[in-house]
Order: structure tokens, then sequence, then C-alpha cells
């Protein structure tokens, strides 16, 4: 007997083309099909905070929908990492990696989180210049790293840099044990409180972000004996760490875009190549660079690979310096 008549195999064939539909759901929409929540683990206002803003209006124009900004400061960033890394991996919760976030677990006996294991690379948007300064009166004739390491032999150097566990203050720590120098790293609050205390020569020597020292570089106040990046165009005339020979220079200090681990493959491919696509844009160049960030991308294998080699890193430094405490 037949049920289903004459048009049974088309109303079949309807039916299964509904269900299929209704199995492939979400995944075989366009993503995003609606708002993204762009994290950023610092307070308004700073560089981070200022970078993430300029790119998620970038990704607005781009794709269409709208990637709202939330502040998740706290606990050098790891407050915002942990919302990441816990959230689910649909592509509508994404954040910016920067270096104290990435350094903060490290620092911990008992990590809250692991970036090599609990996130998904997306991109590098850009690398943040840090500037090698001195004090030329407290370390006259100072003017790159061998003659840093000529003036340093023997003693027992004093240096700062934006905070205790800070990038600056690692990479220091791992420019002075490749020249063979000692020194005693002299913590403060910030770039500001440093930058002054070099100054007025209570410290001789910083590694800092270039927003925060530049003026005193060009007003003569300080001498810039060094910059973490090739081509620096702010200051032509100093050489990068990497073209003085130093393998600290494979170190630096970045920003990323992240997700948490497990993003649906469509979801990455289309961050990553709106990312790859708005870092090309000369408003956004400029807006980044106004905050000290130079445009630089990678894809999400070269990224994760770089958070790899920098966790390996600056948990070896971090370990050398005795800097890792108790929760």
């Amino acid at each position: 007997m037949k049920l289903l008549g004459k048009h049974g195999g088309k109303l079949i064939a309807v039916v299964a083309a509904g269900l299929l539909a209704l199995m492939a759901g979400p995944a075989s929409a366009k993503y995003p099909e609606r708002p993204v929540t762009w994290v950023v683990p610092f307070p308004p206002g700073g560089p981070t905070d200022v970078a993430s803003r300029v790119l998620a209006h970038a990704f607005e124009q781009a794709l269409g929908q709208s990637f709202v900004v939330v502040n998740k400061p706290g606990a050098s960033g790891s407050i915002g990492m942990r919302q990441i890394v816990s959230s689910k991996p649909d592509g509508y919760t994404i954040g910016t990696l920067a270096g104290p976030s990435l350094l903060a677990p490290l620092m911990l006996k008992s990590p809250p989180y692991d970036l090599t294991k609990n996130i998904q690379a997306v991109g590098l948007a850009y690398l943040t210049p840090l500037v090698l300064v001195v004090n030329s009166h407290a370390m006259p004739g100072v003017t790159d790293l061998k003659s840093l390491a000529s003036f340093g032999r023997g003693k027992d150097l004093n240096y700062t840099s934006p905070a205790t566990g800070s990038i600056g203050h690692l990479t220091l720590a791992l420019i002075l044990k490749e020249l063979g120098l000692r020194g005693t790293h002299i913590g403060y609050q910030g770039s500001a409180p440093a930058v002054t205390a070099v100054v007025a020569g209570q410290v001789p020597l910083a590694l800092l972000d270039s927003v925060a020292v530049l003026p005193q570089v060009k007003s003569g106040a300080l001498n810039a004996i060094a910059v973490t990046i090739d081509g620096y165009d702010q200051l032509p005339q100093v050489k990068s760490l990497a073209q003085q020979g130093a393998e600290s220079a494979k170190t630096a200090s970045w920003g990323g875009l992240v997700a948490p681990r497990g993003l649906p493959p469509e979801a990455l491919s289309r961050l990553q190549s709106t990312l790859q696509e708005v870092l090309k844009d000369p408003k956004v160049i400029s807006r980044l660079k106004a905050v000290g960030a130079y445009t630089s991308f990678e894809g999400a294998a070269a990224l994760q690979k770089r958070i790899d080699s920098d966790t390996e890193v600056w948990g070896r430094v971090i370990k050398e310096n005795n800097l890792r405490k108790a929760n």
C-alpha cells in the first residue's frame, strides 16, 4: 500500500533537506551573525585598550557586525585572560593578549591558565618597541651595548623598568646576562616614575616603552642606546638589539588576537584574514602608532609558536631571578 501517494518521493526529499539544515545549524551560518565580545584585560585608556578599540572598530567596518570592547582589568591581565579561556569557543568571545597577560601565570607557582594549551592564537597584530636608555651623567661614554658591557664590567648595575616582572624588567635582565654583567632591578609602579628616576640619576639604566621615554630622549635628558625592534622610525640613528648582535632580540613586546581553544575553523579563518586586512589600512596603522604600537601581522600558527617560545624563555628568566611567588 502506497501511504504517501505519487508525490511521496518529493515529500521525503523536502523533509530530509530540512532535517539536514537543522542538523547543520549555526556551523553552516556565515560568521559572525551577532555581536562579538572583545575582552581587553587592562583598564580603559591604556595603550592595549586604545589599540584594541582601534582594531575592534576596523573589524566592525570590515565585517558589518558589532565588536564590543569589554575591559576586565586586574592581576596583571590574568582576570581578563581567564574570562577568554573559559568562554565558549564559538567565536563570539575573543580578546587581546599582551605582555603582562602572558607573564602573569608564569609568575605564580600555581598558574590560573596555560597559554600554550588553553587558547587559540588568531594572529599577531603589533609590536611595541622598548627603548634602552641611560643617564649620560651616571654612565658617561655609554652609547651602545658594547660600551655598556665595557662600562659595567665588574660593577653591580642598578636598572629599572615599568614594573617588577614586566617585559622591560625581564628583557633587560636577559641583556645583562648576555653581556656578562651583574644588575639589581629597582622596581617602580609604572613607566612615569621610572623615567623620572632615570632622568634624576637615581637609577642609571632602564628599558621602557617608547611612548613614555621618547620625549626625554629627544630633549637630550636621556641617551638611547638600543631599541627592541628593527627600523624604529622615531629613533633612526639608534640600532636595534638584533643589529647589535644581541640574542635577547629574539624576544619582543607585542599584542595579538586570541580566542578560547576549540574555535570553529570558519571563525578562525575569518578573524585571521580580517586582522591581516585591517592592519594594511593607513588609518589603523597611524592610530596604532600613536600609542606606540607598530603593525606586524603573523598568522595563527606563527603566533602560537611565538607564545610557546616566549613562555619557555620568560619562564626560565623568572626562575633564574627568583620572581615566582605563591598565589
